[in-house]
């Protein structure tokens, strides 16, 4: 069984690991002590345990990991060893030490490798041995060092504990980056521990499931449908026929809102709210829904489907989607006044019957819409931000994110999975990081999806 003593040196907290097995022979892994304290704490360590290095392996050249090679050379006649793919920076790492780093006047031996890794290459040592996996993107010779038979990887600078490796020094490339990470999580097993090139330690299966970086996609069995979470609002309906809110056309320019849509006015008046939503009830029996309603349907198809809707109608599933999920109630259901989430007084009730005062739910309460008033807690939020947070690909369609807490669900989605908003606005997909923007209404825009999609 391999033992792994971990140092963090330098200003930059870099790791040195110290790697051995009952047999006392050792690899050392990028040897970065800065001063003569942390140069004696590393030795000490070696000395103590009786270790003999017989390998010197870098993760990357990068000079906060090699700043102590001159120690292993000279107490253990070790050279370093990196990828052949870093010999550009080995070659010349005072000049980029400088150039990229800022820092001059370098006054450490800097020792240059003997012999360079190549891909796969094997690094044995007592009764173990590493395997060498090229992962570029920090750096364009960046490798990660993995124990099979311990599983157990040294990720340097390309995986860390909720993070990943920078592009931004010179020779770094994001798309490179980007292919070696989905190499390495979908190589190693999940119960591989990582050790990183900075922070603490970690686990692929860790990193798989909080790693803001890593795609859930990257994951999927073959064969498996990927995961697209759609959020709609009252723009796919309009083109159905129902009236939007805010728009300049929309319920709120005729009505008082808080008189009608507020749990303060539907205590104030009953039965004006009642007459409201009554007539919104009555009023949807005479749309249908449109072409981006259907579509969205079909893909189920080809995808899981999860629909979270910011709209009380049912257009979603009389179009044929089986899985909606309704932020702010619906329609075609009625609840008690007192505990409106009492799932005992949730029923539907036909939309040409109206509430009526004095009828009652199963609680003996007033019967009321099964609709979230403004100043009600919106109750399908938790559930609606781990869909969210599942999701492969996400899209926004007809709704312009200013009603919240639905409009905080794009926090809840995984950075860098592919996030795309129809709305015919010429702000709100910009004001979304990371989503393209498709610039016109649900029913043109929603093809335009399907080709975008279709390209991935």
């Amino acid at each position: 069984m391999i033992k792994v003593e971990r140092f963090c040196f330098n200003t930059t907290k870099a790791n040195c690991y110290v790697v051995s097995d009952e047999t006392k022979e050792c690899v050392i892994i990028d040897p970065c002590a800065w001063d003569s304290y942390e140069r004696g704490q590393f030795l000490d360590y070696i000395r103590n345990e009786e270790l003999k290095p017989v390998r010197c392996l870098l993760t990357h050249g990068h000079y906060d990991h090699l700043l102590s090679c001159d120690q292993v050379r000279d107490e253990f006649g070790l050279y370093p060893e990196v990828h052949h793919r870093d010999k550009l920076w080995m070659d010349r790492i005072e000049m980029r030490i400088e150039e990229v780093f800022g820092i001059g006047g370098f006054e450490y031996d800097i020792v240059k490798p003997k012999h360079y890794l190549e891909d796969n290459e094997v690094i044995a040592f007592g009764s173990h041995y590493l395997i060498t996996l090229h992962t570029p993107g920090h750096s364009p010779g960046s490798a990660v060092f993995y124990c099979e038979k311990e599983h157990v990887a040294f990720t340097g600078d390309t995986l860390f504990k909720k993070s990943i490796g920078s592009t931004h020094s010179l020779f770094g490339y994001d798309v490179d980056l980007t292919n070696s990470l989905k190499y390495i999580t979908t190589l190693l097993p999940d119960d591989c521990k990582i050790w990183p090139g900075h922070d603490l330690e970690s686990t692929i299966g860790y990193e798989k499931k909080k790693n803001p970086y890593l795609l859930a996609s990257w994951y999927k069995k073959e064969g498996d449908k990927k995961n697209l979470v759609v959020l709609t609002g009252a723009g796919i309906s309009k083109e159905s026929g129902l009236s939007t809110f805010r728009d300049k056309d929309g319920l709120w320019q005729n009505f008082n809102a808080q008189e009608l849509a507020s749990i303060q006015g539907y205590r104030r008046d009953r039965a004006k709210v009642l007459e409201f939503y009554n007539a919104r009830r009555k009023n949807l029996l005479t749309v249908e829904p449109n072409h981006a309603h259907y579509v969205l349907a079909e893909l189920e198809k080809e995808y899981n489907v999860s629909i979270i809707t910011q709209n009380v109608d049912d257009l979603h599933e009389r179009a044929g989607s089986t899985n909606v999920l309704h932020l702010h109630g619906e329609l075609r259901k009625v609840t008690g006044s007192n505990n409106p989430n009492d799932p005992k007084c949730i029923v539907e009730k036909p939309l040409d019957e109206p509430i009526l005062i004095g009828e009652k739910a199963a609680d003996g309460s007033q019967l009321r819409p099964y609709i979230v008033f403004f100043g009600e807690n919106v109750p399908n939020m938790t559930k609606a931000k781990r869909i969210a947070e599942e999701a492969d690909i996400f899209v926004v369609i007809g709704t312009s994110l200013h009603v919240y807490p639905a409009a905080n669900l794009t926090d809840s989605v995984t950075w860098g999975i592919p996030c795309f908003i129809i709305d015919p606005s010429e702000s709100y997909g910009q004001a979304i990081y990371g989503f393209k923007h498709i610039k016109t209404t649900a029913v043109a825009g929603i093809d335009i999806l399907k080709e975008k999609l279709n390209a991935l």
